[in-house]
C-alpha cells in the first residue's frame, strides 16, 4: 500500500481496498441449538479440513452437481428492533441424480423445517468450515424437473456488515436502525440458505414484509405494497433476471431519495438515510449521465427498469454493484460543502466502476472465483473512462496513472505479489484476491488492451456481452470476442501478464547504428536475481519521437532490436509512450538527457513524465541507477504545474525522509525539500481562486499540506490564523485547504488542538468533515498524544469501518511505539478486525519503514503465535517491502549524504 498524503491514503485504499470491516459480535452461534421442529435434529459437526460435502474439481470446491437450481421465491420478515429476520424459500430445481441428501450453503441461520416431493427432512446438519447445511430424506428422491425445495428458517440481523445485518445512524438524538445486504463474495448463504456459487443463476422472486412504517428496496421495482392487519405491509417486487446470488440485495428502513431519468427512460434514484442532511445531488448526476454513456459504450440497453444508490451508514466496501440496488458507503456516495474535490472525484469515479458492472459481471457473471480480477479490473478501467468522459478538466487518467498503475508496479515488484488469476479453491480465500493486484493490475491489463486495439477492443466487448448475456464466461472468452473482432491472438498476447506474477523491465539502449536500439527484458525485482524459469512477456511497445513521429513493436523474445525510421542522433525518443504497457523502462543515460528539455517545457504529456519519474525511482530502489540521478532528475520539473507528478515527487521524497530521519544531514535534506516546495506554494497561494484548474486545487492541498508538516513558518503561521478563525466559524475553513491546516495544527500543536479536533468530530454529523478530522488526529508530536488518538480510533466514538484512517496517518518517528500499543491490544484488535482484509493495512501501518534484525524478527515471531489469517498476504508483502528500504538505505546513505552536501 502507498505511504502517500493523508488524503491521497484514503483515496487509495477507497479504489483498491474496497472499504472492507467486519465487526464480529458476540451472537450465540444459532446452529449450537436444537430445532423446535421435532421432525429436524440440529448437529453442529466438528471442524475438519479441506473438504466434507463439497465436492472436488481440483481448482475449487464446490456443490455436488445433482441439484440445480432455476428459481427462488423468497419471503423475509426483518424485524429491526429485536435484530432478528424469520424467512421462508421455495427453490425450484432440477434433481438430476437420484438422492437421499441434499447439500446447500448455509451459515449464522436456523433452518426449522425442509419440504420436497412430499418428504420433509429427517434431520439438518451444519458443517461450517463449508458453510454448507445438511439436508437429509427417509425416501430416495428421484430424478425430477421443476420441484420446489421448501426451507423456513430464521436468522439475526448481526453486526458483521455481511450477510443481512444491522446499521446504525441518528436522528436527533435517536439511533435508529436500517437492515441491509452485502452478499459478495460468498455471504448470501448467511441471508436465506441457497446454492451459492457464482455459475448457478437463478431466477430471484423476493417478498419483504416490515413494520408498516418502513420502506423496502430491492433488485427490482415493487410490484404491488400489500397492507396487513398486524401493523406490517408486505413489499412483493419484480421478477429478477437470471443472475447470480452474490448480486441480490435488499434493504429496509426510513429514507429519503431524489430522481431522474436517462434519456433512455430508465429511473434512477439516490437514497439515504432519513435525517442525513447531505446532498445526493451530485451522485444523481454522474448515475444519470454515467449510465447513458455505458449504454452507449456497449451498445447494449441496460436490462433493468431503475437503477437504485443506497448511501448505507455502515459498510464493508466503498459500493457493491447489486444489481439494480448499488450499496455504497455514505462518504462515497454524498456530499456537502466540506467535500472535497479529490472526495468528489472518487465518487464519480467509483459511481462508474459500479455501473459498468452492471453489464460486466451482472449480465455476463465470471464462472468462479479465479476470475475476479476481470470483473474487478474492467469495472476499475471503466470507471476512469466514464469519469474522463462526464470530466474531462479532470485529467483523471494522469490519477490513473499515478494510484493505479503505480500501485500495481509497487506491489507486484514484490515476491509476495501473486498472479492476477490465481486459483481459489475454498471461500475463505476469495477475499484474500480483493486487492490491489486484482484491481490495479487488473485495470492496467485492460488499458494496456485498450490502447492497443482501440475501436476493436470496444468492438470485442459488444460482441462478448452480447454472446454471454446471462451467462458465465471466464477470461478466454473476452479474448475470444477481441480476437474476433481485431484478428490478432489475444489469448497469446496477454496470457504472460495474467498467469503470473511481475512484470518486466525492459532495457532501452542506442547502438553504434543510428535510429536502431537493443530492447532486452527481464522480470523487474527490488530484490534478489533472474531466475531460469521467469516468463518472457509479449510487451507492446509505443515509441514517440521528436521528428520522427510514433513507432510501435512488440518485444516477445528476451531481447531484439529495434530501428525507428528517420530518427537522429540527439533527438529526444520516449518509450513506452502514453504509459499504457504494463513494464517499466530502464533509460540509458543519453535518452534521459534529450527527454530533460522536454519535461522542462512540458511537451512530453504528463503521464509521461509520471511514468519517467517512476522508472527512474524504482530502478534506483532496485540498484539499478544511482540515487544521486534521481534526485537530478526531480530538479528538472521545478517548473511542473501537474498535481499528479507533484504527488510521485513528493511521495518518493517522503519515502525517503523516512527513511533517513535519523541521520545527521535530515535536516538539510527536509530544507532541500521545503525550497523545492516554496515556489509552488507561492504561485498557488493558500487559498482556491474561482475558476482555477482542478489540477492547481489538488496542488495546492498537497504543496502546502506537506510544507506545514515540514514546519515552514509561513504556511505554519497562516494555519494558524486561519484555525482560529475556524474555532469561531467552521465554515470560514473551505474543504479543498482543511486537510492542510488541520495536519498542520496538530502537528504543530499540542493537547488542546488535538482535544478541539476530536470535539468537532463528535459534534460533526458531515461524513467527509469527520473522516478529515480522523486523518490527522495522530500527527501530533508527543507519544502521549499518539497514544490518545488511537485509543480514541478504537473506541465506540469511532465507526470500527474508520479507525483505520488514525493509524494510516502515523508518522514513522512514532511507528515502534504504535507496534508495542497494537501488541498490548491484540486480542481487542484481533477480535475486532480478525475477518476484515483492512486488518492488514491497519498492521502495517505499525511497521517502521526500515528496522534491525531484532525489531524484524519480533514481529515475525509475535506473527507466529498469533496468526492473522486474513492478513497474512499482506503482512508478508509489507515486511518484505521492511526488508527492501533497510537494504536500499545502506546502499545509497553515503551517497545520499555526499549530494546533501553538494547542494
Amino acid at each position: 500500500m502507498k505511504k502517500i498524503n493523508l488524503i491521497s491514503i484514503i483515496i487509495f485504499i477507497i479504489s483498491i481496498v474496497y472499504y472492507n470491516y467486519i465487526h464480529n459480535t458476540n451472537t450465540n452461534n444459532i446452529n449450537n441449538s436444537s430445532s423446535n421442529n421435532n421432525n429436524n435434529i440440529i448437529i453442529k459437526e466438528d471442524k475438519m479440513c479441506d473438504h466434507k460435502h463439497l465436492v472436488d474439481k481440483v481448482d475449487r470446491l464446490v456443490l455436488p452437481d445433482n441439484i440445480v437450481p432455476s428459481k427462488y421465491d423468497i419471503h423475509l420478515r426483518p424485524n429491526l428492533k429485536d435484530f432478528v429476520f424469520s424467512g421462508k424459500v421455495d427453490i425450484t430445481i432440477n434433481i438430476v441424480k437420484p438422492t437421499k441428501k441434499i447439500i446447500i450453503h448455509s451459515i449464522d441461520i436456523e433452518i426449522q423445517s425442509v419440504k420436497i416431493l412430499n418428504q420433509q427432512a429427517t434431520s439438518v446438519t451444519y458443517y461450517e468450515p463449508e458453510e454448507v447445511a445438511i439436508l437429509e430424506f427417509q425416501d430416495e428422491l428421484p430424478v425430477t424437473e421443476n420441484t420446489i425445495l421448501s426451507i423456513d428458517f430464521t436468522g439475526i440481523l448481526n453486526d458483521k456488515l455481511k450477510g443481512f445485518y444491522r446499521s446504525k445512524y441518528v436522528v436527533n438524538g435517536e439511533d435508529r436502525y436500517i437492515g441491509t445486504t452485502q452478499f459478495e463474495a460468498t455471504d448470501a448463504r448467511r441471508a436465506f440458505p441457497c446454492f451459492d456459487e457464482p455459475a448457478l443463476k437463478s431466477f430471484f422472486n423476493i417478498k419483504i414484509t416490515i413494520a408498516s412504517h418502513l420502506t423496502a428496496l430491492s433488485n427490482m421495482d415493487t410490484t404491488s405494497i400489500i397492507e396487513n392487519n398486524d401493523g406490517t405491509k408486505t413489499f412483493i417486487f419484480e421478477q429478477t433476471p437470471k443472475m447470480s446470488t452474490y448480486l441480490v440485495a435488499f434493504v429496509v428502513g426510513e429514507f429519503d431519495y431524489i430522481e431522474k431519468y436517462t434519456k433512455e427512460g430508465i429511473r434512477v434514484r439516490v437514497y439515504k438515510c432519513v435525517g442525513n442532511k447531505e446532498s445526493s445531488e451530485f451522485a444523481l448526476d454522474v448515475a444519470v449521465k454515467s449510465l447513458s454513456y455505458f449504454i452507449d459504450y456497449f451498445g447494449i440497453p441496460y436490462p433493468l427498469t431503475k437503477a437504485d444508490h443506497i448511501a448505507i451508514p455502515d459498510f464493508t466496501f466503498g459500493a457493491m454493484e447489486n444489481w439494480g440496488l448499488i450499496t455504497y458507503r455514505e462518504s462515497i456516495l454524498l456530499t456537502s460543502d466540506k467535500t472535497t474535490l479529490r472526495t468528489k472525484q472518487r465518487i464519480a469515479n467509483v459511481i462508474g466502476h459500479e455501473l459498468a458492472h452492471q453489464w460486466f459481471g451482472n449480465l455476463v457473471t465470471m464462472e468462479w472465483w479465479s476470475q475476479l480480477w476481470l470483473n474487478e479490473g474492467f469495472a476499475t478501467f471503466m470507471g476512469y473512462l466514464s469519469t474522463h468522459h462526464l470530466f474531462p478538466e479532470w485529467e483523471v487518467w494522469n490519477d490513473f496513472s499515478d494510484c493505479y498503475r503505480n500501485g500495481a508496479l509497487r506491489l507486484d515488484a514484490l515476491e509476495n505479489s501473486h498472479a492476477i488469476e490465481v486459483p481459489v479453491r475454498f471461500s475463505s480465500q476469495i477475499t484474500e484476491i480483493f486487492d490491489a493486484i486484482s484491481y490495479n493490475k487488473g485495470s492496467c491489463v485492460i488499458q494496456m488492451l485498450e490502447s492497443r486495439f482501440g475501436e476493436s477492443f470496444r468492438k470485442g466487448l459488444h460482441h462478448y456481452l452480447d454472446t454471454h448475456s446471462y451467462k458465465n464466461t471466464n477470461t478466454e472468452d473476452l479474448w475470444a470476442s477481441i480476437s474476433l473482432i481485431s484478428g490478432v491472438d489475444v489469448k497469446s498476447f496477454i496470457d504472460s501478464f495474467t498467469k503470473y506474477p511481475g512484470y518486466p523491465v525492459v532495457s532501452f539502449t542506442p547502438t553504434s547504428t543510428e535510429g536502431t536500439f537493443e530492447l532486452s527484458q527481464k522480470k523487474f525485482r527490488l530484490q534478489g536475481s533472474e531466475k531460469s524459469d521467469d516468463p518472457i512477456w509479449n510487451c507492446f511497445i509505443r515509441f514517440q519521437t521528436g521528428n520522427a513521429g510514433q513507432h510501435e513493436f512488440i518485444l516477445e523474445k528476451k531481447s531484439d532490436t529495434v530501428t525507428i525510421p528517420n530518427f537522429k542522433n540527439g533527438d529526444w525518443i520516449k518509450p513506452n509512450y502514453g504509459q499504457t504497457g504494463y513494464f517499466r523502462i530502464a533509460y540509458a543515460p543519453e535518452t534521459i538527457k534529450a527527454l530533460v528539455p522536454k519535461i522542462k517545457s512540458m511537451e512530453i504529456p504528463t503521464t509521461d513524465r509520471l511514468g519517467l519519474l517512476s522508472d527512474v525511482f524504482n530502478l534506483c530502489k532496485a540498484n539499478t541507477t544511482s540515487i544521486s540521478n534521481y534526485m537530478d532528475l526531480i530538479l528538472a520539473f521545478e517548473d511542473e504545474k501537474e498535481s499528479n507528478v507533484w504527488d510521485f515527487i513528493i511521495d518518493s521524497l517522503g519515502s525517503i525522509q523516512t527513511l533517513i530521519e535519523d541521520q545527521p544531514y535530515s535536516s538539510r535534506f527536509n530544507e532541500i525539500f521545503a525550497q523545492l516546495l516554496k515556489p509552488l506554494s507561492k504561485r498557488l497561494g493558500f487559498e482556491p481562486t474561482k475558476g482555477e484548474a482542478s489540477s492547481d486545487t489538488l496542488l495546492r492541498d498537497k504543496v502546502n499540506a506537506k510544507l506545514g508538516l515540514l514546519g515552514d513558518v509561513e504556511i505554519v503561521a497562516e494555519c494558524k490564523k486561519r484555525f482560529e478563525a475556524f474555532k469561531v466559524d467552521s465554515s470560514s475553513l473551505p474543504s479543498d485547504i482543511r486537510t492542510t491546516v488541520l495536519a498542520t495544527i496538530v502537528k504543530n500543536g499540542g493537547e488542546a488542538e488535538q482535544q478541539f479536533i476530536i470535539d468537532q468530530y463528535l459534534k460533526s454529523s458531515l461524513v467527509a468533515e469527520k473522516n478529515s478530522y480522523l486523518l490527522v488526529l495522530s500527527l501530533a508530536p508527543k507519544v502521549e498524544l499518539v497514544e490518545k488518538a488511537l485509543n480514541f480510533a478504537l473506541s465506540p466514538s469511532v465507526r470500527s469501518q474508520d479507525c483505520y484512517m488514525v493509524f494510516f496517518s502515523l508518522p514513522n518517528r512514532f511507528r515502534q511505539f504504535a507496534w508495542a500499543y497494537f501488541t498490548k491490544n491484540f486480542n481487542q484488535m484481533n477480535e475486532t478486525f480478525k475477518d476484515s482484509p483492512l486488518f492488514g493495512r491497519i498492521i502495517g501501518s505499525c511497521f517502521t519503514s526500515k528496522m534491525d534484525d531484532a525489531q524484524y524478527n519480533e514481529i515475525v515471531n509475535f506473527f507466529k503465535d498469533n496468526q492473522v489469517q486474513i492478513a497474512d498476504r499482506s503482512i508478508k508483502q509489507d515486511l518484505e517491502m521492511v526488508t527492501i528500504n533497510s537494504n536500499w538505505f545502506k546502499t545509497f546513505n553515503q551517497e545520499l549524504s555526499n549530494w546533501i552536501q553538494s547542494k
